[in-house]
């Protein structure tokens, strides 16, 4: 099987916004006030928001905010920690999903790791990405065996390219 190149340059536009709370062993108003704070700050209509209490060995809460477009999805989670309200795990979650909005970048930062060593094997393309985070940090190893660069191209748009790979097997 050869990978093919990855060319992933445009988020091309929104073809949808959803987001979901789950619960397991606590009061769903948790998932609820969650639900409030990213409905209200992104502007998500009652029915793109959803409540799920799930069943988990012990209790916990997560939040799930889903970004639909035309040439990637994007995903981003929060989960909720003891003597951290529900609405400040809520509002992390906004933060990262109004960074990547204003950024109008196809690839968010947890995505971009993921990418880095499929378009390293692959030899070739190219992605626009949030500026690289703790989250990339094979691309210092990648960048030593391929010609992988990143450039800054922009506020907070950063693009990162591979040429040929360099084959020393």
């Amino acid at each position: 099987m050869t990978l093919q190149a990855l060319m992933l340059l445009e988020r091309g536009p929104i073809l949808s916004q959803h987001a979901w709370a789950m619960v397991s062993h606590l009061p769903e108003h948790i998932a609820q006030r969650e639900l409030k704070v990213i409905g209200r700050q992104l502007g998500l209509p009652g029915n793109m928001l959803e409540v799920h209490q799930v069943e988990a060995q012990g209790p916990g809460n997560a939040v799930t905010v889903l970004i639909e477009s035309e040439n990637v999805t994007e995903v981003f989670v929060g989960i909720g920690e003891r003597g951290i309200r529900a609405e400040n795990v809520a509002a992390g979650v906004v933060t990262a999903v109004q960074r990547y909005l204003a950024a109008r970048v196809p690839v968010g930062e947890y995505l971009a790791d993921q990418l880095l060593l499929p378009l390293a094997l692959a030899g070739d393309g190219s992605f626009i990405t949030l500026r690289p985070s703790r989250h990339t940090t094979n691309i210092a190893v990648i960048e030593q065996f391929t010609g992988m660069q990143c450039e800054k191209i922009g506020h907070d748009r950063w693009r990162i390219n591979c040429g040929a790979l360099l084959r020393i097997f």
